[in-house]
């Protein structure tokens, strides 16, 4: 499990941050990629590398997800893996974005580091 303690240099970085991990939620690593990329001169430091994170674990849940596409197997997978996965994603956001609030640590389970 990766850890990080944002510091934020205002509330436009902290609010920022925090609308990332909720829209995450709903769009997997997306919004992550778009604070990366698109966002990186407007944002300080410490958003960044909480987006970077953030999108680490959402793309290999996302990487996951792919394996359902398999023909057989993968909808005997999907089936019961999917609800669990959607729901492993929403607790760990909504325990991060609780975190974020609070300024405390961020903590992410990032088993490969893809950016």
């Amino acid at each position: 499990m990766k850890k990080i303690m944002p510091t934020f240099s205002d509330e436009k970085d902290k609010l920022i941050a925090i609308v990332m991990i909720t829209t995450s939620i709903f769009f997997s690593f997306i919004p992550s990629l778009v604070v990366i990329f698109g966002a990186k001169k407007y944002v300080s430091e410490s958003t960044v590398n909480v987006a970077k994170l953030l999108f680490n674990f959402e793309l290999l849940l996302f990487l996951l997800a792919l394996l359902f596409l398999v023909p057989i197997i993968g909808q005997i997978l999907g089936f019961i893996c999917a609800p669990i996965m959607m729901i492993f994603n929403a607790i760990m956001c909504l325990i991060n974005l609780c975190s974020v609030g609070k300024g405390e640590e961020v903590k992410l389970p990032q088993p490969y580091q893809f950016l």
